[in-house]
């Protein structure tokens, strides 16, 4: 069993421990120098897997719209307006 130590704003940590299958660590220690390095590496991908996920949640809020879709809104033409038509009569009074 390990424990992992996940960052939360203002340098804060929470402490849960996670149950990881014992062949699959042995599996990949020969990969590190020392129990130390091991931690720190599983630490890390704990820490990149929980920033995305929580990336992901934020985008998928309802309502939460990208900045270029939210840009789109803010001036919007009439559904028979004609781009074309309107460039090649712009400079023309």
């Amino acid at each position: 069993m390990f424990i992992f130590a996940g960052e939360i704003k203002h340098n804060t940590m929470c402490t849960y421990n996670i149950s990881v299958n014992d062949s699959v660590i042995e599996s990949i220690r020969p990969a590190f120098p020392d129990e130390k390095a091991l931690e720190q590496w599983l630490q890390r991908q704990m820490d990149m897997i929980l920033i995305e996920f929580a990336a992901k949640q934020k985008a998928s809020v309802v309502g939460e719209l990208p900045l270029s879709q939210r840009l789109r809104g803010i001036a919007t033409a009439p559904n028979d307006f004609d781009y074309k038509e309107e460039l090649e009569n712009r400079y023309e009074a």
